[in-house]
């Protein structure tokens, strides 16, 4: 019985550290570049420029919605492991002066955790929109290894070239956040630009290039197409890692839900189902 518990528990150890290094993206084989939200997975995580959906506090906040209130959750499985999973909460909220919104974001267990919690405000001005997040991350490791925190800003900017032609760029954690004054552990950044397209009510185009400073840069695109009324179909492609992504989303005029699936180029990794659910006032 005693040998049992210990090869489950070092079992737990192994997929908790493979989904350490997966997540955190060390390793260019296990690198994730996943992203908050079911839509967004499911295009190919393009998010720069991606209008029109709940997720804006995880991806660029400048698009933080202008015309309605709203909570969403979300929930990953990384690769069909029980184990390596996330949950994410967002809102925003309209106010005269802007978009204010929050999140939350959690990933691990008991043996080891990394918790977010953002906070986010948005504006536009004469066509151009602009957002910032103040987000604080908090990991911690079981068996009394210890933990940290630290704050790290995020900004985005977004603007239509024509009206449904759409540029936007973000930066996270511009000012160089560190976990702890021993370790020295930065947390990462990324910088990314991107583009969407609305063809009529036919079709959305998305297409991202995005750079985190520690790995190559990634090329993503995709695209979403209207099946039937308030029913969508979506697919998208990114490269370092080669990954693949499908998902549907269906919508009415208080609530949504989307559901995606990636798939990794490295066969072992296998698949990864999320999906979110928003409410709207």
């Amino acid at each position: 019985m005693i040998q049992k518990l210990f090869d489950l528990h070092r079992f737990k150890l192994i997929i908790l550290s493979v989904a350490f290094l997966t997540v955190s993206g060390i390793g260019t084989l296990l690198q994730a570049q996943t992203v908050i939200g079911a839509r967004e997975l499911a295009v190919g995580q393009t998010t720069s420029a991606l209008q029109g959906t709940a997720w804006s506090m995880f991806g660029n906040p400048a698009l933080m919605s202008e015309n309605e209130r709203s909570v969403s959750f979300f929930s990953i499985r990384y690769f069909g492991l029980a184990e390596i999973s996330d949950m994410a909460f967002a809102g925003s909220y309209p106010i005269n002066f802007g978009v204010v919104g929050v999140g939350a974001h959690r990933y691990g267990d008991d043996l080891f955790n990394e918790n977010k919690l953002r906070l986010g405000y948005k504006h536009s001005f004469a066509g151009f929109h602009f957002g910032a997040i103040l987000n604080y991350s908090h990991v911690a490791f079981g068996g009394g290894y210890g933990s940290a925190g630290a704050f790290g800003v995020d900004i985005g900017l977004a603007a239509p070239i024509i009206s449904d032609l759409w540029i936007g760029a973000k930066a996270t954690n511009i000012n160089q956040p560190e976990y702890g004054s021993k370790n020295n552990e930065k947390l990462p950044r990324e910088l990314s630009i991107g583009l969407s397209y609305q063809l009529s009510d036919i079709a959305l185009f998305t297409s991202d290039v995005v750079k985190d400073v520690q790995f190559p840069i990634s090329y993503r695109g995709g695209v979403e197409v209207s099946i039937i009324e308030n029913l969508m179909g979506r697919a998208g492609v990114t490269t370092e890692p080669l990954t693949f992504s499908g998902g549907f989303g269906y919508s009415r005029d208080f609530w949504a839900v989307n559901i995606a699936v990636q798939r990794h180029e490295n066969r072992v990794l296998g698949y990864s189902p999320a999906i979110d659910f928003k409410i709207t006032w």
